[in-house]
């Protein structure tokens, strides 16, 4: 019941009542636990020769007040936000050849005033990309080949250092592979968070069982061997280039990968439609 003060009045036991004013019903979803939605979205295809986006160390599309706001991106980086898939260019299966290649302008925006937290933002941007691009999706579990990452005989190589401290965020590791060798550089950068940048040059799922919980620095180059005619290997990305980076994580930061089996889980696309445009 609305009352002569803009309030609604919610029934409830008896002696109890509930009155909110009509300015909060936006909010409703959140507080009831509907699925949270953006008040505002807008989506743009990026034309394929439009120039390319520099993106600092640490970028994010996460704004204050709940806002996700990125000029270029691909479909596959906002599903993986949205439904946290940590190694997308492995787990997330199922997308056709024009979700992998097109690129997006997005702009979403929360009601105005109301500042949800990160997992409230994923939920927001699964309403978003089933609303906009009819997107469906279920998790997968599969018993498969994995590296289990463990610290090596003789111990961590790298040094621990101090946790970032806020407004300072954790830094990304970089991850160089080249013909003639290749680069790792972190600066305070966790464990996992090094295992997740790795797995996409391994190309197989990787688990953490260090046991490791600090943060680190390291600056490690490597230089490929020459193959026996002379020559350089033909690339580092592949079986040779995997094997080499797996030797130098051994001997330069201290950590094996161990062969073995474990569940895997993937988030595979069941339909998904390109968006209309606003």
């Amino acid at each position: 019941m609305i009352d002569a003060f803009g309030a609604i009045s919610v029934a409830g036991p008896p002696g109890y009542s509930v009155r909110m004013r009509l300015a909060t019903l936006a909010f409703l979803p959140f507080v009831l636990g509907a699925q949270p939605k953006f008040e505002v979205v807008s989506i743009r295809v990026v034309p394929p020769n439009a120039p390319n986006v520099t993106r600092e160390i640490g970028f994010t599309p996460l704004l204050p007040g709940g806002q996700y706001v990125d000029s270029r991106t691909g479909l596959w980086s906002m599903i993986a936000f949205a439904y946290e898939v940590k190694d997308a260019s492995n787990r997330l299966l199922g997308l056709p050849g024009w979700a992998k290649e097109r690129s997006y302008s997005v702009a979403a925006k929360p009601p105005e005033g109301f500042t949800p937290s990160i997992a409230q933002v994923r939920l927001m941007m699964q309403a978003m990309l089933a609303d906009r691009f009819h997107l469906q999706v279920h998790h997968e579990t599969r018993e498969e080949a994995i590296y289990r990452v463990e610290v090596a005989r003789g111990g961590l190589k790298i040094q621990e250092v101090a946790a970032p401290e806020p407004p300072e965020k954790e830094g990304f590791p970089g991850v160089v592979m080249g013909d003639s060798g290749g680069r790792l550089l972190g600066k305070k950068v966790t464990i996992g968070f090094l295992i997740r940048a790795l797995a996409v040059h391994i190309k197989k799922p990787m688990v953490d069982a260090t046991g490791l919980t600090g943060y680190y620095d390291f600056d490690v180059k490597w230089t490929a061997p020459e193959a026996p005619d002379g020559h350089t290997p033909a690339s580092s990305f592949g079986p040779d280039g995997a094997a080499l980076l797996i030797s130098v994580l051994q001997d330069r930061f201290g950590l094996k990968l161990v062969k073995s089996t474990g569940p895997v889980e993937y988030l595979m696309v069941d339909r998904v439609e390109p968006p209309t445009e606003n």
